[in-house]
């Protein structure tokens, strides 16, 4: 059997998703692993393994491909664990990451802190003044030497940065990316003489125009470096240990896989890796059930993640804030909030009010209920109280929840707040999704988009559980839990199923009607770098194809956007066509009307998306077994708490992985699946389509006629 396997690393559980050669998935989960992370990822595999009645030497030997998604950038980022790093730019530059163009005290900042903006502070850097070096060299902006590099300064430098303990060092000399001979000297200098520190370039990191974002990107790369080597080293020898004899591949934050050496050569490139994978592997699955429009909401135990599909494309990006800092990034555009099943209930003591998140629980010590030494009350505790969740089957059984020691935690705020204890917790699961829904709101309305278009695709662990009360607010009818239990590990899967991709760009500065032959001849040089670029082993047995990309904006505005270049010849008429794609994107990005072409239209930079394509599991439709789940589904109901009727209520409970296509619930139910559970709340109906897919109907089951939720004395609810 040849195996593809997908591992993603989330806050609290580490997932595992095994695809075999007839297209069957296995998911399996494990605690995460705060103090190595390595440890959860083969924790999980053994999790995976046992399903399958293999060792795990045994799965190892027999996979045909190991991917991963990785937290361990976003981790290193927001804890400040990442390396000590120098700076080498260009003299009189210095300041660049301070200045941070004048908008760093309100850059991805919540409204609270921009409306006290005299008391707010600028983020924590990641290189400290003093390993900042200046360098006297000049290249102006087209490219031409004004200045020659000092190379004897560059070497008094480095060894500054050296002595002072720099583990990396980060180079962003003045317009690069126009002519890179400056930087790649200064990398070869510091290659020569201090061969055991780690060089990141900016014109290899961040080849775009931009003084600040790319300088911080350069050096975000660099201070992730160090870390993201010793990471997946520690994979791949272990992996090879087990049996593995192929590379190990790393979700990149554009969709796509690379080897190793790439993904430590371009460690910037792993943020949002994880919560990516869950866009790939919807994108990859929606065309074959017939879905081109739909939100992606991924609840995990830290995070809520979301993006959008538009036509059976997801959205990207060229930019994003980590932690503050604008960084040049080519990504799936995927937003998060701290909306996750660790999130933590807490009073405001301003307002007295009741908020949930950021903050979270995690892996370490987890939400009460897990009895790892929780003290703090959160959105999974909650669900267990109102009795969405069973202390007994809950993953399958293997963690037991203390639901005496959840409902303690929430009645101490549901004593300060007034309220029972149901009411409390029904409060803090409302709280919760009105965040959810408020995301979506952003992702979609803010864009011009009308959420009543879409269909959410709700996957993690948390996310068929939540997913009718942050849709309902907005109008959305539907909601589908992608492959029933697959939907627990939706986004290893994706990076499973995942493409190899490497991304070439190059800066060229045209103006509408773009010069078709100045832009043939720039693709052209792409492609020569491309061919140079690969290797036997990267595309062996893969079926490889190349996307043609340009970014584009309306003259005087800041930001790109990226629109495809059609394959073929480079006429006058693609030309326009290029423009044409770019008013698209951006209407899809900003909004209908948003644009204006009289302010002109110039094309900044091209890119070349080179894909190696890899086999993917195959859906096949199933015939309807009828409307009735049959017996063996119907488990023992349990009492419920619906804050739409006010009182708890005998639920019908339901065994999913019992259910067939064609079988019709209605609400108020539970579907169990043993990684995840599927609510269908009062006046919801569930359906599992003819590929196996709980798709539920918001507010509508008089659509799939009388009630036939019934329970396991056989009465109707």
């Amino acid at each position: 059997m040849a195996y593809l396997i997908g591992v993603d690393i989330g806050g609290t559980f580490t997932d595992a998703a095994v695809v075999d050669e007839d297209g069957r998935i296995t998911a399996a989960k494990a605690l995460t692993t705060p103090d190595d992370l390595s440890n959860g990822f083969f924790a999980a595999l053994a999790v995976a393994a046992d399903k399958l009645g293999r060792s795990l030497t045994d799965l190892l030997v027999e996979t045909e491909r190991l991917a991963h998604g990785t937290t361990v950038g976003i981790n290193a980022v927001v804890t400040r664990r990442g390396a000590r790093i120098g700076l080498l730019t260009t003299i009189g530059h210095g300041d660049t990451l301070k200045i941070m163009n004048n908008v760093g005290r309100s850059t991805g900042v919540d409204i609270i802190t921009r409306m006290h903006y005299p008391s707010s502070d600028l983020p924590a850097p990641f290189v400290n003044d003093a390993l900042v070096r200046e360098i006297v060299e000049r290249v102006d902006s087209r490219g031409r030497v004004c200045v020659p590099l000092d190379e004897d300064g560059l070497r008094r430098a480095a060894r500054e940065l050296v002595s002072d303990g720099a583990e990396a060092v980060a180079v962003c000399f003045l317009w690069s990316f126009m002519n890179n001979a400056h930087e790649l000297r200064a990398g070869e200098i510091l290659a020569e003489e201090h061969p055991e520190v780690i060089v990141s370039l900016s014109h290899k990191v961040a080849p775009k125009l931009g003084e600040y974002p790319r300088m911080a990107t350069t050096v975000l790369n660099a201070y992730l470096q160090p870390i993201m080597q010793s990471y997946t080293h520690r994979i791949e020898q272990r992996a090879r240990e087990l049996g593995y004899d192929q590379r190990v591949l790393f979700m990149l934050c554009h969709g796509g896989l690379a080897e190793g050496n790439r993904a430590r050569e371009l460690a910037v490139q792993t943020l949002q890796s994880g919560p990516v994978g869950g866009v790939v592997g919807t994108s990859t699955t929606a065309a074959m059930m017939q879905r081109e429009n739909i939100i992606t909401a991924d609840m995990g135990g830290t995070t809520l993640d979301v993006s959008v599909i538009v036509g059976g494309e997801p959205l990207s990006r060229g930019n994003t804030i980590v932690e503050q800092h604008e960084v040049f990034l080519n990504m799936l555009d995927v937003q998060s909030i701290g909306a996750g099943g660790g999130s933590i209930a807490w009073i405001d003591e301003h307002s007295g009010s009741l908020r949930v998140g950021p903050q979270s629980a995690g892996a370490e010590p987890g939400p009460v209920c897990y009895g790892r030494g929780g003290t703090q009350p959160t959105v999974t505790d909650a669900d267990l109280v109102l009795g969405v969740l069973d202390a007994t089957t809950f993953l399958g059984g293997r963690i037991k929840l203390d639901r005496g020691a959840a409902h303690t935690a929430i009645g101490r705020l549901a004593e300060r707040l007034g309220m029972s204890v149901d009411e409390c917790s029904a409060g803090i699961v409302r709280v919760a999704n009105a965040n959810m829904s408020d995301l979506i709101r952003r992702m979609t309305l803010q864009r011009g988009l009308d959420p009543r278009d879409f269909t959410v695709y709700a996957f993690g662990g948390g996310g068929g559980a939540h997913a009718s009360l942050c849709a309902r607010p907005l109008g959305i009818r539907k909601f589908v839990v992608p492959q029933s239990d697959a939907a627990s590990v939706w986004s290893a899967l994706g990076v499973a199923v995942a493409d190899i991709v490497k991304v070439f760009e190059q800066p060229i500065y045209l103006q509408a009607p773009f010069d078709a032959a100045r832009l043939a001849k720039a693709f052209t040089e792409l492609e020569r770098q491309a061919t140079a670029d690969r290797t036997d082993e990267e595309v062996n047995g893969l079926t490889l194809s190349q996307q043609r990309f340009a970014s584009c904006k309306y003259g005087m505005q800041v930001f790109e956007v990226e629109a495809s270049v059609p394959d073929g010849k480079l006429d006058s008429a693609v030309m326009e066509r290029i423009v044409q794609n770019f008013e698209i994107v951006y209407a899809q990005r900003f909004g209908e009307e948003a644009g204006y072409r009289d302010a002109g239209i110039q094309l900044t930079r091209i890119g070349l998306h080179v894909r190696g394509q890899v086999r993917k599991p195959s859906f096949k439709l199933q015939p309807s077994a009828g409307p009735e789940p049959p017996i063996a589904a119907s488990r023992l109901e349990r009492e419920v708490y619906w804050h739409e009727l006010g009182v708890r209520t005998a639920t019908a409970i339901w065994d999913g992985t019992q259910l067939l296509p064609g079988n019709e619930i209605a609400g108020p139910s539970v579907i169990e699946l043993p990684d995840t559970t599927v609510v269908v709340r009062p006046g919801d109906a569930m359906i599992i389509d003819l590929h196996g897919n709980p798709v539920v109907t918001i507010g509508a089951n008089s659509e799939i006629g009388q009630q036939r939720a019934t329970s396991a004395s056989g009465r109707t609810v």
